[in-house]
């Protein structure tokens, strides 16, 4: 696993409408493995994380500090992984 921190001030869109402070918040590296890029903001309040294959959004989620942000993605980028090798079937996927 790579956990380079390298900053990027360029936000790539997702299919959802952040609002204004994502202009205010720089992005974070903090995964970089294979297909998978994953990138947190630090908003005061909360972290704010975004996991991306081949370029694309993925999934967005929150948590409530760097560290649970690293394992909050490190799970998920796990199951989408186990899901690109076959280890999951997409109806298992499903909840």
């Amino acid at each position: 696993m790579n956990v380079d921190q390298k900053e990027e001030n360029v936000l790539t869109p997702s299919p959802i409408d952040r609002g204004s402070f994502t202009q205010q918040a720089t992005r974070v590296e903090i995964f970089s493995e294979g297909r998978y890029r994953a990138f947190v903001q630090d908003l005061e309040c909360m972290w704010r994380w975004e996991i991306h294959r081949d370029g694309d959004f993925v999934q967005e989620g929150c948590s409530l500090s760097e560290s649970s942000s690293r394992e909050a993605v490190g799970h998920v980028v796990s199951f989408y992984q186990h899901r690109d090798r076959g280890d999951v079937s997409r109806a298992d996927a499903q909840y």
